[in-house]
This record gives structure tokens, sequence and C-alpha cells, in this order.
């Protein structure tokens, strides 16, 4: 073995351990029984059932059904309670047999799922609890800037470690969300309405002292009340219509119940556009606030078309099949196209064949794990358990992205490629030595492959074959010019320029890669968000949070440290 080519196998070898590490703790990630898209069928026919549409309430349990019985260990004790009661809900689909077939799913996850909950919720209470007495002890005062300051804290606090409220009684987490909204509103409103604020600040320390005491609350509709987002979509037109209108205590009484309901549907915005969720959250306290101002009637009309954009039980068409697959092939051509563009300009031809087996097997692997997640974990199909898997994916590709890019960049001076063209070495050991771009290129496409394809199969109901046939084809066309592009423009750069283009869009895109999966996790609670006052920039992969930026930060901080250990 040509002795300079030791080093990087030593390299590459530990490279392709942390991979495989990485990976199997991504898996065992996923031993816990999700069942979180039951409950979502469930709520589904809970409103038909309100709405005295008693018949579109069977396909949802069916899917319920569908979906329960390919848990493997549906036919536990707490699972046959589940059957019973699913099939009493489906002979007679009434409000009492959902909230005894609720129940039953609730017992059947803490089975399947043991979690010490009283171990959580005493947690739970030590963190909030002081921040909440500070932030009560500011409105019994009535200091406006001290109630801010203390606001921002229990805010923050909150946000931190509201996943057991969720978890364990979303009733309780409605309400505490909701006294904190009209908490808010309270302080903005002009002059600051304290009387309305010790109102809040008392309901908010109630609910958290029946969530601390072990009670657990579900979800309790008003008559009338928006139980699906376009209800609440709904609810929130008629009250930019009542502010139009100049009926301002109508308006405010329609922004309030929807926000009362947002625990129920906020789900659906949050897996779907994070930024739409933080606006939403953000900004209807504000638009409440002021009312029928000509500048908060169109902030307003904005928020309300963004949320009907999501089109949740919409059709589909032509475009929405193309930017699925558009979307999420993009980023992964220009990783492959940049890994074959690099062999190509080093004389590696046969290199190349790792690309497309990598390729190759990261597809092949999207499709068996597509089929496998939908037929053996369905609640893993889910949109939030999809943002997890992706997230977590996309870490791993993104530390496989770093060490790549610090291989280019050792090609990117003159000498640097002098010397690698004068130690070319046989192709058993180049082989050898292309492990890691074997991994990337499977990352790259496994990463979005499975998504996309749990995509398309989502939306096979709601769009016609033709439409879906020339969505993917013109897709495709575009994919195809985006490559023949890069292909083209690369045959016109000196090789070692051709690597420092190449590192650039390796450690461009490994940024991008690295916010998104983090924002991704921080969406579906599996790590915490602390926002920052700062815009999000989506389009490459910056979201303004400490966790999110913290992260960058480090990364960024890796490239010259990784790339100085490729130049030894």
């Amino acid at each position: 073995m040509i002795t300079w080519a030791k080093p990087y196998l030593t390299k590459f070898n530990r490279i392709i351990a942390l991979f495989t590490l990485s990976i199997t703790l991504s898996v065992c990630a996923y031993a816990k029984v999700e069942i979180s898209s039951l409950f979502v069928h469930l709520s589904d026919a809970m409103a038909a059932v309100k709405q005295n549409e008693i018949a579109k309430s069977e396909p949802f349990l069916t899917a319920l059904q569908q979906e329960f019985e390919a848990i493997p260990s549906h036919h536990s004790k707490a699972g046959q309670a589940v059957s019973s009661a699913l099939n009493f809900a489906k002979s007679s689909p009434t409000l009492e047999n959902f909230e005894q077939l609720s129940k039953a799913l609730y017992a059947f996850e803490k089975e399947q799922n043991p979690v010490d909950y009283a171990q959580q919720r005493q947690k739970f209470a030590k963190r909030v609890s002081p921040v909440y007495q500070q932030l009560l002890k500011a409105v019994q005062t009535h200091n406006l800037d001290d109630v801010q300051t203390a606001f921002k804290q229990f805010n923050r606090t909150w946000t931190a470690n509201e996943k057991v409220v969720r978890e364990t009684s979303l009733g309780h987490y409605g309400q505490i969300e909701t006294a904190m909204t009209l908490l808010r509103i309270a302080m903005l409103s002009e002059p600051a309405n304290f009387a309305e604020m010790e109102k809040q600040a008392a309901d908010l320390g109630q609910s958290l002292a029946d969530f601390n005491a072990g009670n657990v609350l579900q979800p309790q509709s008003a008559a009338n009340a928006p139980t699906t987002l376009p209800d609440g979509i709904k609810l929130l037109e008629k009250s930019y219509a009542a502010f139009e209108n100049n009926q301002l205590e109508q308006a405010r009484a329609d922004i309030t119940l929807f926000i009362q309901q947002w625990a129920i549907f906020e789900g659906e915005v949050r897996t779907r556009d994070g930024s739409l969720y933080t606006r939403v959250e953000s900004d209807l306290p504000v638009i409440m606030v002021k009312g029928n101002e000509p500048a908060n009637l169109q902030k307003f009309q904005f928020l309300i078309n963004d949320l009907n954009r999501l089109d949740i039980a919409g059709s589909y068409g032509i475009v929405d099949a193309m930017l699925v697959l558009l979307r999420e092939g993009i980023e992964a051509l220009l990783i492959i196209m940049a890994l074959l563009t690099t062999l190509n300009a080093a004389n590696q031809p046969k290199a190349k064949r790792w690309v497309y087996t990598g390729a190759g097997l990261g597809l092949l692997a999207s499709v068996m794990g597509a089929v496998a997640l939908q037929r053996l974990f369905p609640a893993i199909s889910a949109g939030t358990n999809r943002e997890i898997l992706e997230g977590t994916v996309g870490i791993v590709a993104v530390a496989m992205m770093l060490f790549v890019g610090a291989w280019l960049h050792s090609k990117s001076s003159i000498s640097g490629w002098k010397n690698f063209v004068d130690k070319q070495v046989s192709q058993a050991l180049l082989t050898g030595s292309l492990i890691p771009i074997l991994s990337l290129s499977f990352l790259s496409v496994f990463r979005e492959g499975a998504e996309t394809i749990l995509f398309y199969a989502g939306m096979l109901p709601l769009i016609s074959s033709e439409d879906l046939l020339i969505g993917l084809g013109l897709a495709l066309l575009l994919l195809a010019i985006i490559a023949a592009v890069m292909t083209f423009s690369s045959k016109r750069l000196p090789m070692h320029q051709l690597f420092k283009a190449m590192t650039l869009l390796i450690y461009a895109l490994g940024f991008k890669i690295l916010g998104v999966s983090i924002h991704a996790l921080q969406l579906t609670q599996v790590l915490p968000r602390h926002l920052l006052d700062l815009p999000n920039v989506e389009w490459f992969g910056f979201y303004a949070s400490m966790e999110g930026i913290t992260a960058q930060v480090i990364y960024l901080a890796l490239i010259p440290i990784v790339a100085k250990y490729f130049m030894k």
C-alpha cells in the first residue's frame, strides 16, 4: 500500500464508524410506538360527528383501525381494550364512544411507552413555578416593564418545557397557551389592561396548579368552536370581516375563540410551515389589539392568505406534483453532481461508480423505507415523525459533507492538485478510499427520498394520474437541465478552481441542511427552541433560534479545523 494513503484511509474509517453509529442510534430512537396519527384520525372523526355529518366519520375510523392493527403489539391487554372501544365507536359513532376510545388509546400509549410522567411533571413544576411566581408578582405590582421582562422569561421557560404538558394533558396545554396569549394582548393594549392581566395570570396559575397536581384534562370545545384548521381559518375570515365593518368586539371575540382552539389543530401548521406557525402565535395578539387600522388589516389578510395556501384538504395539480420532486430533489442532485464533476475532472471515471452506487442504494432504501414506515410503523409516516426522520438523517449527512468538503478543499490549490495527480494510486486503493463519497451520495438521496415517496403517496387520492405524471416529467426535465448546466460549466474551469467551487457548494449546502434539520427537530419538539429577534432566511436554512445558530456557528468553526487536518 502506498504510504501517503494510509492516514486518509484511517480518517475515512473513523468517519464510517461514526456514520454507522449515528444510523444505529437513529434506528434505535424509533423503537418507541408512535400513535399520534391515530389521535389525528379520531379528532377528524369527532369533528365530523359534532357537525352532524356522521357518515364522514367512517373513513377516519377505518383509517384509525388499519393503522392500529398494523402495530405489532396491538394484541396487548391495553390494545384489546382499544379494539373493543373502536368497535363500539364504529357501530355507534357518538361523542361518548369517541371519548372512551380516546381514553383507551392513551392507556395503550402508556402501556407501550412506559414513561415516568410523574417525575417529568415534578421537573416541569420545579422549572416553571418559580418564573410563574415572578410573573404573577410583576402583574400585581402594575409595573409594565417588569411584566414584560417576567413574561419573556416565563415564555422562554414554558417553550423549553411544554412538551410534557402537550403529551399528557392537551386540555391543560390549550388553557395555558390561551392564558399566555390573552395576557400578552392585555400587555399590548393602550393603555395596558392590568385588570385583564391579573385575570389571565390567575387563570394561568390555576391551570399550572391543576396540571402539577397530576390531573389530566381533555380539550374542551365551546358550541360552534372550530375543531379543524379549515374551520379555524373560516373563523379568522369572519373576524376580518367584522373588523372591516367596525364590529371590533365581535372581531376580537372571534380571534379569542380561535386562540382557545388553536392547540387542537396547531400541529397541522407547525409540521408544514414552521415560520407561519410562529407568525400565527406572535402576530394574532398584535392584530387583536390594533383592530381595524389599515396596516393591521393588511397584515391580518396576509396571515389568512398564507394559512389558506396550506391547502390541508384541497386537491393537487401539475405544479404541486412538480414542486414536490423539485424541492426535495434539488439538493440531492447538487451534491451528487458536485461529486461526479470532481471525479470527472480528476480523470477518475471508474471512481464515479461509487457515487452511482450510493445514489442507487439511497433510492432503493428510500422505496423500502417508505413502504416499511407506511406498513409496519404507520405513525412514523405521519407529518411530525417524517420531520424527525428527515432532521436526524440530515444531521448525519452534514457530518459527512464536512469531511468530504475538507477533502475537496485539500485539492483546491494548484500545488494540492498537482500532488493529487502525481500520486495516483491503483483502482483498488482508490476504491477503498472513496467509501465516504459513497456514503454521502447515499445519504443525499435517502435523506429526501423516503419523505418524497410518502408525500406522493399522500397526494395520490387528490390528484389525477395525468397531472401526476406531467408534474413528475417537468420536475425531471428541470433537474436534467440543472445537471447539464453544471456539467458544461465544469469543463470551462481549471481543475483546482473546480475543486474550490465544489468545496464551497458542499459547505453551503451543509450549512443549509443543518439549519433545516435543526429547525425540523425543533418544530417536532425533539429539540428545544429559544427564538431570537432576527429575521429567518429560509432559502439559506437560517432560522433565528439560539440552538440553530449555535449549531451553524460550530459547523462554520469546524470547517477550517477539519480542512487543516486533511491538509497534513
